[in-house]
């Protein structure tokens, strides 16, 4: 049976419900005749000032009744003096009440507003001034458009915070973009994929073998493999074997990867495809690298590098090993050193050496050594415990290059970083791109200390730098294995190179003075992690600060949203104020951490925050404010996907951490996510006290279970020749463009 729609007119006055994800609201409208009517249906969020004319069919609710089903939704003509005076005097023009409204609609009739376009400074008939006219023109001028806009998005099934962050990206042009190619989405929109895409695609007519849906299939399969596995390449067979999946269509794949290499989208080595930032940024990579390892060592009295560790050891008061001299020694005179080792082996203890021996050997007053010396990590949480250990000022790698408002970075090629002795931290987290970022804006002739734990998780982002680098041997590489007195009776660094060297034993699974290990059922574990963190805080431990509980996966009934919505409840008393961004509600008091870099915002993925306030404007829009380290952050709405509460946290955004209380769940659940490097990893977080729970035998399991390896070819570039022909990025693209490159900027 097909039902003819009906029509409807009227003034919303009230919204009872909207989700802000998919646009569906319920709502009451007033119409012409001064009837109430609920109406529901996916609409957006409108201005109860305005006149709308609604499309749909009536429906009876077995509990609320009479109902009208919306199927279409726009904006009433401006015909009617009433309209039009409604309009001008509504809150999207400030300053223009309700007499100025329809003084305008008397002097120039119901089309005022086409008038006005056409013309403004016919506003001036009526008395108003230059700036009042701009003001008036602009916002009538956006105001069209926008709507439009959202029309046209709302009608390719774009809608809530999606079409409002495709609008805030692109404008007034947000629809135009958006059909000439929906597959830039995918790069340009967070939450958008192949598959969203393409389903927007399909709405505009694209065909399933038109060459932009073809290459983006390609681009994103070569993505994805950097995205989910950390490749920086992926094989001929994998590339099309994933794009057949996306596809779904038989083709020949050959006139378009040409296609794709002739346009510098992507580059084939061998039977490798790498998208053209990721190969740029490898071959950036290793070209520095070696140019840097190429410059002579210093030659400087061995004699004098010694007694200037002996100074060293006198100020300070400590024995450094043999092996930590060597480390100095090494670090002072190459060009550029690797210092690898796990917890508890003295690498901090070391990078605080060398930069004392460094100072002494090259006659730096100690007041003066920031003006010499450079320390970065890749996270503000290691760069801040940097700076309490060392009290020196350490920054994020992102800071240390200056990054700007507009994303680029300060520091590069053509601008260098001044500092001659660059030490970097944490350097296992550190992705191609980064990397690549880094090396480009450091002095050939620049002394490098680069220290990390070799054996923790890979970066999130593509590549395996550390790894590479210490493989190829270009590099002098100290390797620290002994654990020093202050660690030595620690069961944490125990357990952790058990699981490290692959030797971890049931009966090593056993309580001591740090650690805590509960054999439990899974249907005991809520119970217990909601007593354990209220045991710390009763302890005077601070769950912002102190106690984290790691989890590898989001979802499940264990998973980290779950649990944070579980520790939530428990530590938030108050209650009364809240916003809420999908699934996630956040009030005054949250632990919170950030998942991207935002510039503008000053603050850097996995920054850990506290919520501190939350505001609402006169039209009800939030405004969350979060402190981080001392800085308030706003946030509004739209900008709350970059946030996730915190009390749980993912292994991987816990790297460069330490905390004194780690709390790890372990069931069969995360059973596909367990891997020796991320067991070790999170074990490695804790510094006092480690809480093991649930089925602790799976830890065993995970111990002899290692992540699969990542495809990439630093470590061959800077083994072999093919470096030294290959071209760089600058060769290739705009050298303006390549700090923030990614796929999609190339299609």
């Amino acid at each position: 049976m097909i039902f003819e729609l009906e029509k409807l007119s009227g003034y919303i006055t009230r919204y009872r419900f909207h989700n802000e994800e998919n646009s569906y609201s319920i709502a009451t409208l007033k119409t012409k005749d001064d009837r109430n009517v609920t109406i529901v249906g996916h609409f957006p969020k409108v201005t109860n000032d305005l006149l709308y004319e609604l499309e749909g069919t009536w429906t009876t609710h077995p509990t609320y009744g009479e109902q009208f089903r919306v199927e279409l939704f726009k904006r009433a003509s401006l015909n009617s003096v009433e309209g039009v005076v409604t309009y001008l005097s509504s809150d999207y023009f400030p300053g223009i009440g309700p007499k100025t409204a329809s003084k305008i609609v008397e002097t120039f009739g119901t089309d005022a507003i086409s008038k006005i376009l056409e013309d403004k400074m016919i506003l001036r008939e009526i008395g108003l001034n230059v700036i009042r006219i701009e003001r008036l023109y602009q916002q009538l001028l956006s105001n069209q458009t926008l709507e439009a806009v959202n029309i046209e998005l709302f009608e390719l099934d774009i809608r809530g915070n999606t079409a409002a962050k495709i609008v805030a990206k692109y404008g007034q042009k947000a629809a135009v973009i958006v059909k000439s190619n929906p597959y830039k989405l995918i790069d340009d929109i967070s939450g958008i994929g192949f598959i969203r895409a393409d389903e927007i695609a399909t709405k505009i007519g694209i065909e399933k073998d038109d060459p932009r849906r073809v290459k983006a299939a390609i681009i994103y399969s070569i993505n994805e493999y950097g995205q989910k596995n950390g490749d920086t390449y992926a094989l001929h067979e994998q590339v099309i074997s994933y794009a057949n999946q996306f596809l779904q269509i038989e083709i020949d794949y050959t006139n378009t990867i040409n296609e794709l290499v002739a346009e510098k989208k992507i580059v084939l080595e061998d039977n490798r495809y790498y998208l053209s930032p990721a190969y740029y940024a490898e071959v950036g990579v290793a070209k520095k690298i070696l140019n840097i390892c190429n410059q002579q060592e210093d030659s400087i009295n061995s004699d004098i590098i010694y007694k200037a560790i002996t100074k060293v050891e006198e100020i300070i008061g400590i024995n450094y090993t043999e092996v930590q001299k060597e480390a100095i020694y090494e670090a002072v005179i190459n060009p550029v050193t690797v210092i690898t080792g796990g917890p508890g082996t003295g690498k901090t203890t070391i990078i605080d050496g060398i930069m004392q021996v460094y100072s002494i050997i090259n006659e730096v007053p100690q007041n003066h050594m920031q003006a010499y010396i450079k320390v970065m990590a890749p996270t503000g949480r290691a760069a801040k415990r940097m700076r309490e250990i060392l009290d020196f000022n350490a920054t994020t790698i992102h800071k240390g290059l200056g990054m700007d408002y507009s994303g680029k970075f300060v520091y590069d090629d053509k601008n260098l970083i001044p500092e001659k002795l660059i030490i970097i931290d944490e350097a296992s987290m550190i992705d191609i791109f980064l990397a690549n970022s880094l090396f480009k804006a450091i002095k050939d002739d620049a002394k490098v200390i680069i220290v990390g734990d070799v054996d923790q998780l890979p970066s999130v982002g593509p590549g395996l730098f550390l790894t590479d680098l210490i493989n190829s041997n270009v590099a002098t590489t100290i390797r620290l294995n002994q654990i020093h007195r202050q660690a030595e009776g620690s069961q944490i660094i125990k357990i952790a190179n058990k699981v490290n060297t692959q030797t971890l034993d049931y009966y090593d699974l056993v309580s001591d003075s740090d650690t805590y290990i509960y054999k439990l059922q899974r249907s005991e574990l809520k119970a217990l992690i909601t007593r354990l963190v209220s045991g710390a805080i009763d302890q005077g431990y601070s769950i912002i600060e102190d106690i984290q509980i790691l989890i590898p996966q989001y979802k499940g009934d264990l998973g980290i949203d779950e649990v944070n919505k579980l520790i939530q409840e428990m530590y938030i008393e108050n209650r009364l104020i809240s916003v809420k961004n999908g699934d996630v509600e956040y009030f005054v008091g949250d632990k919170v951490i950030q998942l991207e870099n935002d510039t503008t915002k000053d603050i850097m993925n996995g920054d850990i925050g506290v919520v501190k306030e939350i505001l609402f404007d006169s039209n009800q829009k939030p405004t969350i404010k979060v402190e981080f380290d001392g800085i308030l952050v706003s946030y509004t709405k739209l900008e709350l996907d970059q946030l996730n509460l915190a009390y749980a946290i993912s292994i991987h955004k816990s790297q460069g951490s330490e905390y004194p209380i780690v709390i790890i769940p372990i069931v069969r659940n995360y059973i596909h996510m367990l891997r020796k490097e991320l067991l070790y990893t999170a074990i490695t977080r804790s510094k006092n006290f480690l809480f093991i729970l649930g089925d602790v035998d799976l830890m065993i399991y995970a111990a002899n279970r290692l992540t699969n390896p990542r495809q990439s070819t630093l470590e061959y570039r800077l083994t072999n020749e093919v470096t030294k022909n290959a071209p760089s990025i600058f060769d290739e693209i705009d050298e303006d463009d390549d700090d923030d490159v990614s796929p999609y900027d190339f299609m």
